[in-house]
C-alpha cells in the first residue's frame, strides 16, 4: 500500500511540476524575448526607452518599456512571481517523495563506504541550502559580470562533480538541477521582487528619478535566463542512464549544459537583432563532445567473438534469479516494490533474453542497475552477462 501511495504522489507531483515549470519557463522566455526585442520608439515617447510591435493570433500588439515607470503607479500590475514559487515547491515535494522517501533506492550511491539513507537525505537538504547561500555571496562579492559568470559556471561544475561522489548518478544530476532551480527561485523572491517593490515605492514618493532601478536584479534575471535549459536537462536526464550512469557523467552534464547555454545565447542575440549562428555551432560541438565522451565502454570493444557454447547459461540464470528477479518479477519480493519497474519482467532466462539490450545498457554499459546495487551484483557477474549478450543471449 505504501508503494502504491508513493507512486500516485510521484505521478501527481510530477504532473504538477511539469505544468508549473512550463508556465515559469514560458513566462521567462517570453519576457526575455520581449526585453531584447525592444527598439527606440519612433517618434520618441516620453519615459519610454523601447517599443515592440508584434502580431499574433490575428491581432497586432504594441509593447512599451518604462524603465522608471510611466509617471504614476498603474492601478493593476501583472506580477510574475507565483510561477517560480509553485515550480520550486512542487519540485521540492517531488524530491522528497522520490529521493528522500525512496532514499535507499534512488538517492544513495550504493558504493562501498557510501552514505546511508539518512545521511544522504541530510546531505541533500544541506547542499541545496548551501548552493543558494554560496551563489548569493558570490553575487554580492564580485562586481564584474563577466568574472561572476565564470565563477558561477565553475561553482556549478564543481557541484555536479561532488554530487556524483555523494549520491547515485541519477540523484547527482537531479541535485545539480535543483540547486540551479533554487538559485533561480531565490533570485526572484529575494532580489528581483524586493527590487521591484522598492521601485514602486520610489514612484509613489516621487524619488524615482534618483532611484537605482536595480542593476543587481537585472544581473540575477540574466543568470536565470541562462540557467533555464541546464535545469530542464537535469530534470529529464533521469530517463537517460547513458548520461548519468557513465563514469564521466559529471563532465557530460557540464558539456550538455554548456550546449544549452550556447543555444540560449544564440536566441538572445537573435532577439536583440544581432543573430550569431556560431553559438548554435558551439552548442552542437559541445553536444557531440558529450556523445563521444559518454559512449558506452563496450560499444566498440564488446566481446563479439564469444560463442554460445562458451557461455555458462546456468550461471547466467542464477545471476538473473539473484540480482534481477527480486524487483523485476510479476510479484516482486524486494521491499518497496509493488510491481516490476516500468513493467519489465526479468524472472526467467527467456524473459531476460527479450530484454538483453536493455540489460546491456543499464547493467553493463553503465552500472545504474540494480539501483544502488541493492542486490550486490559483482563486476564478474556483469562481465558474464556481457559475454552472454554478445553470444546472442542463448537460453539453453
Amino acid at each position: 500500500m505504501e508503494a502504491y501511495i508513493a507512486e500516485w504522489l510521484h505521478l501527481g507531483l510530477r504532473w504538477l511540476h511539469v505544468i508549473t515549470a512550463i508556465t515559469w519557463v514560458g513566462s521567462s522566455f517570453y519576457f526575455n524575448r520581449i526585453d531584447r526585442s525592444f527598439r527606440p520608439p519612433v517618434p520618441p515617447v516620453d519615459r519610454v526607452s523601447g517599443q515592440l510591435w508584434s502580431i499574433h493570433g490575428g491581432a497586432i500588439y504594441n509593447y512599451s518599456r518604462y524603465p522608471v515607470g510611466p509617471g504614476y503607479v498603474p492601478e493593476k500590475l501583472k506580477w510574475s512571481k507565483w510561477e517560480s514559487l509553485s515550480t520550486w515547491v512542487s519540485g521540492a515535494c517531488l524530491l522528497a517523495v522520490v529521493y528522500w522517501w525512496g532514499a535507499s533506492i534512488n538517492l544513495v550511491s550504493g558504493r562501498p563506504g557510501g552514505l546511508d539513507p539518512v545521511s544522504a537525505v541530510f546531505a541533500s537538504i544541506t547542499t541545496i541550502i548551501a548552493g543558494w547561500v554560496i551563489y548569493d555571496v558570490l553575487c554580492r562579492s564580485i562586481p564584474s559580470d563577466k568574472v561572476l559568470s565564470v565563477v558561477i559556471a565553475l561553482f556549478i561544475s564543481v557541484s555536479i562533480w561532488a554530487f556524483t561522489h555523494i549520491f547515485s548518478g541519477k540523484a547527482a544530476y537531479l541535485h545539480a538541477g535543483i540547486v540551479m532551480a533554487t538559485i533561480m527561485a531565490g533570485n526572484v523572491w529575494f532580489v528581483i521582487l524586493p527590487g521591484q517593490k522598492k521601485m514602486l515605492k520610489a514612484m509613489q514618493d516621487g524619488s524615482i528619478d534618483k532611484f537605482d532601478v536595480g542593476a543587481d536584479a537585472k544581473r540575477r534575471n540574466y543568470h536565470n535566463n541562462y540557467l533555464t535549459l541546464p535545469v530542464v536537462f537535469a530534470m529529464i536526464a533521469a530517463h537517460f542512464p547513458i548520461t548519468y550512469g557513465n563514469a564521466y557523467g559529471w563532465l557530460g552534464f557540464i558539456l550538455i549544459s554548456g550546449a544549452g547555454v550556447a543555444i540560449r545565447h544564440f536566441f538572445n542575440t537573435m532577439h536583440a537583432g544581432n543573430a550569431q549562428p556560431r553559438w548554435i555551432g558551439a552548442g552542437a560541438v559541445l553536444a557531440l563532445a558529450a556523445m563521444v565522451l559518454l559512449a558506452p565502454r563496450d560499444l566498440l570493444s564488446a566481446n563479439g567473438g564469444a560463442q554460445a557454447a562458451a557461455v555458462d547459461v546456468g550461471r547466467v540464470t542464477s545471476i538473473i534469479d539473484m540480482r534481477c528477479a527480486a524487483c523485476h518479477a510479476a510479484k516482486p519480493t524486494m521491499e518497496g516494490f509493488e510491481e516490476p519497474p516500468k513493467g519489465v519482467v526479468i524472472d526467467t532466462i527467456e524473459r531476460a533474453a527479450t530484454h538483453a539490450q536493455q540489460i546491456r545498457q543499464v547493467a553493463i554499459s553503465t552500472d545504474v542497475m540494480p539501483p544502488a546495487n541493492m542486490t550486490e551484483m559483482t563486476d564478474e557477474e556483469r562481465k558474464l552477462l556481457a559475454d552472454w549478450i554478445a553470444a546472442g543471449a542463448p537460453t539453453h
